[in-house]
């Protein structure tokens, strides 16, 4: 007789791969597959439901019939491998970019990739802000070995499209009269917390220098990704105004991850 644990795989490769093995405590009779199929059904409803509440936007602009034909064969395909279901669906932009119904919006993959964002940083908490007189304690010479972490509810975007214009949209009274949405280059800083999020554009020098921060570079790696897009960066000033937003949260000295 299978174990708990093999009955509990087979179970969930009939569910989730309507494989034709049937789990050992069903009997095998015309009407095992029935039985199988409702489980079946909810399962994959209940995955197109969590889809559409992490990429609300993409839904909105869609419509639920188009997003539920592009959905189905997701979770059909890449169904849930962490425990989390806060965590299912990352991969849902990239398939965006590669399906048939979504090629006239060419600009649905980054959508996707800020609903994405949004849903991660309204959920995340504040933490306490470190000033910028916590400097002071390090030597200027040491100052480029330095890493700032950054809020937790913080993340950076770089699109061709205007895409933060239709979360606006999304979320107001309605959509304008008329709406002129070409390619035109963002850069996007998206943070939030309890529930609440902020979005906010900037220069892409600016976006270099805070998204090198965010990912783990230290303050000379990331002052050099700006200057990189541009030579006139003043990182003097962009240090203090990441400060002053009350951003940084910890420093971290020299070799520390």
């Amino acid at each position: 007789m299978p174990s708990l644990s093999e009955t509990q795989a087979r179970f969930r490769l009939a569910v989730v791969d309507n494989a034709s093995a049937t789990p050992s405590m069903l009997v095998a009779t015309a009407a095992t597959a029935g039985r199988l199929a409702i489980y079946t059904r909810h399962y994959r409803e209940a995955l197109v439901r969590h889809l559409a509440g992490r990429f609300p936007t993409v839904e909105w602009l869609l419509g639920t019939t188009r997003f539920v034909a592009i959905a189905e064969p997701f979770v059909r395909t890449s169904p849930p491998t962490a425990p989390c279901m806060a965590e299912y669906g990352a991969g849902f932009a990239i398939a965006l970019q590669h399906c048939e119904v979504a090629r006239p919006l060419p600009y649905l993959g980054d959508v996707a990739r800020l609903d994405w964002i949004l849903g991660d940083v309204a959920v995340a908490i504040d933490l306490p802000p470190v000033t910028i007189t916590t400097l002071a304690a390090w030597s200027p010479d040491r100052l480029p070995d330095l890493g700032l972490c950054l809020q937790p509810g913080t993340a950076y975007l770089r699109s061709n499209w205007p895409v933060d214009d239709l979360v606006r949209i999304r979320l107001g009274e309605g959509p304008p009269e008329t709406l002129e949405f070409n390619t035109f280059q963002v850069a996007l800083e998206v943070s939030g917390a309890r529930g609440q999020f902020r979005i906010g554009r900037m220069d892409r020098a600016e976006l270099e220098f805070r998204s090198a921060l965010r990912a783990g570079a230290t303050l000379g790696t990331a002052i050099e990704a700006a200057l990189s897009n541009d030579p006139e960066f003043d990182a003097s000033a962009a240090l203090g105004e990441l400060f002053a937003a009350e951003l940084v949260v910890e420093i971290l000295p020299p070799g520390a991850e």
